[in-house]
């Protein structure tokens, strides 16, 4: 849920992100100035000496002394511009870092959940893609902008102290130029916001098809059958293409009239200057000058539209950061025991509500298991005991205390949540299931390994523990990392832990195997298993059974089998779906 803050306009974001670079890139604008400025220099001295030889007036030491200013004045460009440039994308950079590092830590604090609702290709672009387009305003667009309007405004002043008839007919133009380019802004709102979500688009599906690569494979898929990233790539094509073809017209059309200032300004001098209303050297320096005027103005306008591409990638990584932070209070708070318990919980995505006034409590200690059909809210549940989210109405207790009221990190540091799709990182499988607990000794490493089943496959590889585990986890399988994540959870030995379907991956034996080393391990703990394979929670304390967000029944499982039928049909049908595994 984003925030009702008030939509700030392009110069507010560009002021407010600058921080405290914004002296930095008033220096930067200050050299760029100067040195279009000295690179007018040239244009008086061969405005002067094309007048002396005119005249025939010039000498060999007028010569030296105009081309040596003009050498000067370029060279004094160049240095300038060089220096403003540095300066800028010093500024610049820092200010992208600032950004990024801005960006990564309000993932820390916006709830889980809306984290995950989007594709993680979204939050590549918009660390990467989209902060990298704001570059450009504070690179570039600051320092040359402000010198490529300051330079043109200049030469029309001097033009005007010269001679004003000649500085009208140098002006004549641009209001024409600038009229004919704006009919490259017609329907740019659409036509932008519409290119946007194309390149969006197919982004997420690059990424989508990257990750899915495998199935792809297997199945004999290519690229051109994938659908949904094919599709992205030709609506991406087709809308930059509508856009382009709607603005070449109004850019060429444009560009040419704003620099063609010599189709006015020589006519009108040729004419006042043979009418004796001027002279030969005022009627040439003033035709140089004018050929000064539309170089900066082009620059200036390239800039001007690229800013609304700009304002765009502000405004989203400013929405971002004005995402709705999860408040919590920062005082530790005192526990009585680690069970959960809901109250009157109602939550739901997108205002469909999954969960509806749940009411119930898990066991004080040992292993209390959700079950249920596809779809009941099973994994709502986990998460919500997690913090993915704040409930919408209701409570949720933890150790007696409502989750709104304990820190993150003390929750965290109590509980241990273990998803069905688990990222490992590329470093070694001792650092990956170190991160539960990185103070831990290898040995206990290896403990908790053992406890969940992966130490023997783990020894078993080139490298055993200090193996590469690739890219997300890559180089194993899906079993493989799950029971690494389940060590890690092990590891932290946090007083709950949450194994939401953490266990899908593995075949049955296995997945008894690591439950019974759990029920080992809790002792004084609280395991919260949402199991697929009923057979494996047949044991736990206490057995939640939910239907279309509801509690439908609790207890034992002897008790759900007496007194609860969707429990008991549910059973039934496991059973038999594994007696006729075992036959096949």
């Amino acid at each position: 849920m984003t925030s009702n803050k008030k939509q700030e306009t392009p110069f507010k974001l560009l002021w407010v992100y600058a921080g405290n670079k914004k002296a930095q890139l008033f220096r930067a604008s200050f050299y760029a100035v100067l040195g279009i400025l000295c690179g007018i220099i040239p244009y008086f001295c061969v405005a002067q000496l094309l007048s002396a030889f005119y005249n025939k007036t010039v000498t060999s030491d007028e010569v030296l002394i105009y081309g040596g200013i003009a050498i000067a004045g370029y060279a004094l460009k160049v240095f300038l511009t060089t220096f403003s440039t540095m300066t800028s994308h010093e500024a610049a950079f820092s200010i992208l870092k600032t950004l990024r590092t801005k960006i990564t830590e309000k993932m820390e604090h916006i709830p889980m959940g809306i984290m995950l609702d989007k594709a993680s290709g979204s939050y590549k672009m918009l660390v990467v893609d989209t902060v990298e387009r704001i570059e450009k305003p504070f690179a570039h667009m600051v320092p040359e902008m402000t010198a490529n309007i300051v330079t043109p405004l200049t030469i029309i002043i001097v033009l005007f102290v010269m001679d004003w008839r000649m500085a009208l007919g140098a002006v004549a133009t641009i209001p024409l130029g600038f009229l004919v380019t704006m009919g490259q802004l017609i329907g740019y709102k659409e036509k932008s916001a519409r290119f946007f979500k194309a390149n969006a688009d197919m982004n997420d599906s690059i990424v989508e098809y990257v990750n899915g690569i495998e199935v792809i494979k297997a199945f004999n898929q290519s690229a051109s059958s994938f659908s949904k990233f094919t599709n992205a790539c030709k609506y991406y094509r087709d809308t930059t293409l509508e856009w382009w073809r709607g603005c070449w017209f109004f850019s060429a059309a444009g560009l040419n009239t704003l620099s063609s200032t010599l189709l006015v300004t020589l006519p009108l001098g040729t004419y006042l200057f043979m009418n004796g209303k001027i002279e030969f050297g005022t009627f040439l320096t003033c035709a140089v000058l004018s050929m000064g005027i539309a170089g900066p103005l082009i620059a200036a306008m390239n800039y001007a539209e690229m800013f609304a591409s700009v304002f765009q990638a502000f405004t989203q990584v400013n929405e971002f950061l004005n995402e709705k932070d999860q408040i919590r209070p920062k005082e530790n708070v005192k526990f009585n025991g680690s069970s959960f318990e809901f109250k009157n919980v109602t939550f739901g995505y997108k205002e469909k509500n999954v969960l509806n006034k749940i009411s119930f409590k898990t066991a004080e200690k040992g292993v209390t298991a959700i079950v249920g059909h596809s779809g009941s809210g099973k994994s709502t549940i986990a998460k919500l005991m997690a913090g993915f989210w704040d409930v919408g109405e209701g409570d949720i207790l933890l150790g007696g205390v409502s989750l709104s009221k304990i820190p993150f990190k003390q929750q965290m540091q109590k509980i241990s949540y273990v998803a069905q799709d688990n990222y490992l990182f590329n470093v070694s499988i001792m650092e990956n299931i170190r991160m539960g607990r990185p103070e831990a000794s290898d040995e206990e490493v290896y403990e908790a390994s053992k406890a969940a089943g992966c130490h023997e496959f783990i020894s078993a590889l080139e490298h055993g523990y200090e193996t590469k585990a690739g890219d997300a986890g890559n180089r194993l399988s899906g079993g493989e990392r799950q029971r690494i994540t389940i060590a890690r959870a092990i590891l932290k030995n946090a007083d709950v832990i949450i194994l939401d379907e953490a266990t899908a991956y593995a075949d049955p034996e296995n997945e008894a195997e690591i439950q019974k080393a759990l029920s080992r391990l809790i002792h004084d703990k609280v395991l919260i298993v949402i199991a697929h394979r009923l057979s494996t929670i047949k044991n736990a304390e206490k057995i939640l059974v939910i239907e279309k967000g509801e509690l439908a029944d609790s207890g034992t499982h002897d008790e759900l089998m007496k007194k609860c039928d969707l429990y008991k049909s549910m059973w039934e049908r496991h059973i038999a779906g594994s007696d006729n595994k075992e036959e096949a």
